[in-house]
């Protein structure tokens, strides 16, 4: 499992359906961010990375994705220095896929079909 959801539960004081809440606006949202991320990697545009990256940052530690969080900010710290480009590509695919899997394995978990 690629996820943590330690960090969620504490803050809902384990309210179930605010926890659902969020999984699901999570589910809904970051695979068109993820579509928006692979254009701005895939065009080299620094800025357009560094703005992605920074907005699923959030998310990734709120719900314990801890190896997609590290990835990511390695991808903000490139993008926000404007180099490795080719690192970016290479770690957005990682992220991309471990992000992917994670959203499956959590409609499985809150039966989300």
């Amino acid at each position: 499992m690629g996820y943590n959801l330690e960090k969620i539960n504490a803050i809902s004081d384990g309210d179930q359906d605010f926890i659902e809440a969020v999984v699901v606006a999570f589910i809904e949202e970051i695979p068109g961010d993820l579509v928006t991320f692979e254009q701005e990697v895939k065009s080299g545009n620094y800025e357009g990375v560094y703005q992605v990256s920074h907005k699923i940052k959030p998310n990734l530690e709120l719900l314990g994705m801890q190896e997609s969080f590290d990835i990511n900010l390695k991808i903000l710290n490139w993008s926000k220095a404007r180099t490795n480009i080719e690192d970016i590509v290479t770690a957005f695919d990682d992220v991309q896929i471990r992000i992917n899997n994670n959203i499956e394995e959590l409609k499985k978990e809150f039966n989300l079909g």
